[in-house]
């Protein structure tokens, strides 16, 4: 808790609203963003790889979260205060921090992928920069934040290194699928036990059924791309690209935000919703624009 009362004690209004920024570049919209724009648009393979590094580590990270059950910073000292409405996002337990994971997932794989230095470079600092964000907020310790970068970028590093060779090989795609469909399963039954015995609470089970269920979808959106769409990714123009991400965009936002008020909140519900969400961005609108392709 020292290290969390000295970002206290340097707090000011600008550097509020900076932290506050930064930290929502490792906020689940960004990676899904990010995903999208790569997999509709520019490269399939990479946006897998992220896709894999994202889902893998979440549910790890949701798994950690809901074994441990650490409180967070202000429940376990009560003199200590977050910044503002920091508490708003940070939803269930403080082990490991899920927006340092979704941070380094993303922009370590961009690490790992781009060319050029400097752009490695920025990508690490970024990732590193929404790590230092969630102990300048008061949301989490820096053991949370510590444990979550380093299990999610040995996750990111060992997709990398199979993905290469698994991808060529489209008999090895039943196995790579099988492998994240047991651990969304697992992640599933998991969370409905603790749950059902009363030992978490539901923010926390609710964040792990989100979690199995968008990587229960993007497992099984993965072998049916591969196998029975393989779309393009190219248009005859920068704005039929343009208008590509901007419709799949509105589509899956409006999805998040629909399925939500038309199912309810229950945790039923989040994982049909998630499991939805991600199956339409995979494999319902690579299919649409398969056949519109065809059709062109």
């Amino acid at each position: 808790m020292n290290i969390l009362y000295w970002f206290e004690s340097i707090r000011n209004p600008v550097l509020d609203g900076f932290f506050s920024a930064i930290t929502f570049f490792g906020h689940e919209l960004i990676p899904i963003a990010l995903i999208c724009v790569l997999y509709w648009c520019a490269d399939k393979k990479l946006a897998y790889k992220i896709g894999f590094s994202f889902f893998l580590s979440g549910l790890m990270t949701q798994c950690l979260k809901i074994t441990f059950r650490i409180d967070r910073p202000w429940i376990k000292d009560p003199g200590f205060k977050p910044v503002g409405n920091a508490i708003d996002e940070a939803t269930s337990y403080s082990f490991p921090s899920g927006h340092t994971q979704a941070a380094t997932s993303v922009y370590g794989s961009l690490a790992l992928t781009l060319k050029k230095v400097w752009l490695r470079i920025v990508c690490v600092l970024l990732f590193l920069v929404v790590g230092i964000s969630r102990l300048y907020l008061g949301v989490h310790t820096p053991l949370d934040v510590g444990v979550s970068m380093t299990l999610t970028f040995i996750i990111t590093a060992l997709v990398f290194a199979f993905t290469d060779k698994l991808y060529e090989n489209r008999k090895a795609d039943i196995w790579v699928s099988l492998v994240m469909v047991v651990v969304s399963l697992f992640t599933l039954i998991y969370t409905t036990v603790l749950f059902t015995q009363g030992t978490i609470s539901h923010d926390a089970a609710s964040d792990c059924i989100k979690s199995g269920g968008a990587g229960l979808a993007f497992a099984i959106g993965y072998f049916l791309e591969r196998h029975y769409i393989d779309f393009d990714t190219k248009a005859k123009s920068v704005w039929m690209q343009v208008l590509k991400l901007a419709a799949g965009l509105g589509i899956a936002l409006g999805l998040k935000s629909g399925l939500k008020v038309i199912l309810g909140e229950t945790l039923v519900a989040d994982g049909i919703r998630y499991f939805v969400l991600v199956a339409v961005i995979i494999v319902i609108y690579p299919w649409i624009l398969k056949k519109t392709q065809n059709k062109k």
